[in-house]
């Protein structure tokens, strides 16, 4: 890009900068008279310029409608009442559910843990082995799958 083009690059994003500002109110009255003698050299720029500033003015559409009658404005506020009642009883069942939810999983594990040790000790108290904690962790028994990875090495080794 040519220097010259460059220079006129810059000055076109000055002025759609200064463009947007106008639109924001941002700008005095003698800014505004600069900025329409400046676009006279830049014609869509100027286009642009005056399609934004005959947009009308939408501030007013936003701002919260004033009800006229006494009736309305009271059923309005029963509405969001029984709308705020609704969202706090959402909110409060969601909390009993979960405070529920959790005592019940912590009694059944629990009551899980009792049963599960209860039936190993009534299981090992009827053989009259003892066993240590090692001989439960590591069986001394081969299990069917190292049997079978012991079949498959004399397998291929041959």
């Amino acid at each position: 890009m040519k220097l010259y083009d460059m220079n006129k690059y810059k000055i076109r994003q000055k002025l759609e900068h200064e463009i947007i500002r106008a639109a924001d109110g941002e700008l005095s009255a003698t800014e505004i008279q600069e900025l329409e003698l400046k676009l006279e050299a830049y014609p869509e720029l100027k286009q642009d310029y005056i399609n934004i500033t005959e947009l009308p003015e939408l501030s007013g559409i936003y701002s919260q409608y004033q009800f006229e009658s006494s009736e309305v404005k009271s059923g309005v506020s029963q509405i969001l009442n029984r709308i705020k009642i609704l969202e706090q009883s959402r909110n409060g069942f969601a909390d009993v559910s979960v405070h529920w939810f959790k005592r019940y999983a912590l009694a059944a594990s629990v009551l899980f843990l009792a049963l599960t040790s209860g039936f190993y000790f009534s299981q090992s108290n009827s053989n009259d082995a003892e066993f240590t904690v090692e001989e439960l962790l590591y069986p001394m028994d081969d299990s069917d799958g190292e049997t079978y990875v012991l079949y498959l090495e004399q397998l291929f080794e041959e």
